[in-house]
């Protein structure tokens, strides 16, 4: 087993040398880069990891900080200060203040669209110089799943400029005592949640069917109807010659809406609360929402995410990554930065998270670990279970940053496009080109 992960590993490693150099022309600059990186500390850092981890969350990032200055810190003399940083919105703007500033943090959660902001400050580390290293790189990189890794190098030149740290997906939550009950089978495809949604209609009088994401509804159902959503160069490719999949997937959500089988969050913000009064009985959302719900007053259901056909399957994936800033840094503190980003997205840190939060595995060795399989067991969190079985369908929401608009620009759009829909009566037609024209 080792040896072949080792063979996968340099074949992994061969092909992001590739990719570099082919984004490099200057083949020699490069290797005399990689040659020139530091790879130790002559005298001991400190560095601060910004976060948003909040509750059990940050309990747990504390931890795994407290592991890392006491193994490979304590080793390489690097120190992790954690700091908690407040909610996603509000660490971004600290971010985004500290780089005015010039008093960004050495490292920092990060959503993809923040990592293609932030690059136009000139301020983020490439990381592929590290990862390729022979002293310090990733020898197991390819064990990270492909759609992480992918996100994680969309950025120009196809390049790293961030790790995967905290991850999740969607799936299907449903009320697994009613459907018993009733004798109904869980949907595989959207049109079986059609029909189901009718009957459980017919048998309540009340909407069966939730979605807690309007954008991810949109994104996803783009892409499962054949077409494409945007990608990392910005083009809207939803409209024009792709219109006609988006029109598909809006014209699904409202007949659905319509007949009142389906609906949107509303003023509830979050579908967990309807469902759990059963004033709902499924539902499509976060897979680290899971705590929300597993309290209810009955047996939770948890399926893979309704697909319109296996060609097209897809499931979006969500979370953030960790992004490394050498503004007004040594290069002793990138390098510790780095370590502490590798350490993130290592066997034994990601296996410590994956078994504290509500968060998924970022590596196939991890999910079929012994130690995964018995906290999942024990646990009883069917989404540990059923996120990763979606993998081979995850797909990520590219990211960009243009002088017009971002790709957050795009995908506010598309959610007010599917709120015109059901909640105002727009035509899916109307709603596209009025997303369009919100962003020129």
């Amino acid at each position: 087993m080792k040896v072949k992960k080792l063979a996968a590993s340099c074949a992994v490693l061969f092909g992001l040398s590739s990719m570099v150099a082919c984004s490099n022309p200057n083949e020699n600059q490069n290797e005399q880069e990689n040659k020139d990186l530091l790879t130790s500390i002559e005298n001991p850092v400190e560095i601060e990891f910004w976060h948003a981890m909040s509750g059990p969350n940050e309990a747990a990032v504390n931890q795994l900080v407290e592991d890392f200055n006491a193994t490979v810190g304590q080793e390489k003399g690097i120190t992790v200060k954690p700091i908690y940083q407040g909610a996603y919105n509000d660490l971004k703007s600290k971010v985004t203040a500290a780089i005015k500033a010039k008093t960004a943090p050495a490292i920092s959660q990060a959503y993809p669209d923040w990592v293609a902001e932030y690059l136009q400050s000139g301020n983020v580390v490439e990381l592929d110089p590290y990862i390729l290293n022979e002293e310090v790189g990733i020898n197991d990189f390819d064990d990270i799943i492909k759609s992480y890794r992918d996100e994680n190098s969309q950025y120009e030149g196809g390049k790293f400029y961030s790790l995967p740290f905290n991850k999740s997906t969607e799936v299907l939550y449903y009320n697994k005592t009613f459907f018993d009950q009733n004798n109904l089978t869980v949907p595989t495809t959207w049109d079986e949640v059609e029909e189901v949604s009718a009957k459980i209609k017919e048998l309540t009088g009340k909407t069966a069917f939730g979605i807690d994401a309007p954008a991810n509804y949109f994104i996803t159902m783009v892409q499962q109807f054949g077409g494409q959503y945007t990608n990392s160069n910005g083009d809207i490719l939803f409209a024009e010659d792709g219109a006609k999949y988006a029109i598909e997937a809006l014209e699904l959500l409202k007949r659905n809406a319509d007949a009142g089988y389906w609906r949107l969050p509303g003023e509830d913000k979050y579908l967990s609360g309807p469902f759990m009064s059963e004033l709902l009985y499924m539902y499509t959302g976060s897979s680290a929402g899971y705590s929300h719900i597993a309290t209810a007053d009955f047996e939770v259901g948890i399926a893979p995410i309704p697909q319109i056909s296996k060609e097209t399957g897809a499931v979006i994936q969500q979370g953030t990554n960790v992004v490394v800033f050498n503004q007004n840094k040594s290069q002793e503190e990138v390098y510790a930065a780095y370590e502490f980003a590798k350490f993130l997205s290592s066997y034994e840190g990601n296996l410590a998270f994956a078994t504290a939060t509500s968060y998924l595995p970022i590596r196939e060795s991890v999910i079929a670990s012994d130690a995964y399989q018995k906290y999942v067991a024990e646990s009883n969190d069917q989404t540990k279970v059923v996120g990763p079985e979606q993998a081979d369908y995850y797909f990520y929401d590219p990211s960009f940053f243009k002088d017009t608009y971002s790709s957050y620009n795009v995908r506010t759009a598309a959610e007010k496009a599917v709120e015109a829909v059901v909640l105002s009566g727009v035509s899916p037609e109307q709603a596209i080109q009025e997303a369009v024209n919100s962003l020129k």
